[in-house]
């Protein structure tokens, strides 16, 4: 009997050390994983944030009468409309007006917002319509 616990002691110190290794590779494999997931959470914050500065200009010149886009020389750039609230700081907000391929009383409006994350460059362009015409 004690021959045989004997033999055996080799095989438990290498289960023990394999069993160690998967433990640590895993745990490794998780954290680098988490921190990943961190990242794209501030990326992922950061484009809605974005979205929401360019509905926002696209939903403040709907309020625009269909005159003031008759009027409007294009192309053209247009500024942030809202006059009590500036965009965040790091956030470039760029609208501009062109006439529409889709017919003579349509304008066609981009809101361009781009920023920088982790030393990379982001943007995200909104299109819409909106007519001369009542």
């Amino acid at each position: 009997m004690m021959s045989r616990r004997k033999g055996n002691r080799g095989f438990i110190l290498a289960d023990v050390a394999l069993g160690l290794f998967i433990i640590c590779t895993s745990l490794l494999c998780i954290s680098i994983l988490f921190t990943q997931a961190l990242q794209l959470e501030k990326i992922a914050g950061d484009y809605t944030v974005a979205t929401n500065l360019a509905q926002k200009q696209l939903e403040l010149l709907k309020n625009r009468s269909p005159v003031y886009w008759a009027e409007l020389q294009l192309p053209c750039a247009i500024p942030w409309e809202d006059e009590r609230f500036l965009p965040p700081a790091g956030y470039k907000l760029t609208t501009y007006a062109v006439a529409s391929a889709c017919g003579s009383q349509l304008v066609q409006v981009t809101v361009n917002i781009t920023w920088q994350e982790l030393q990379k460059d982001y943007s995200i362009h909104l299109v819409t319509f909106y007519s001369k015409i009542n």
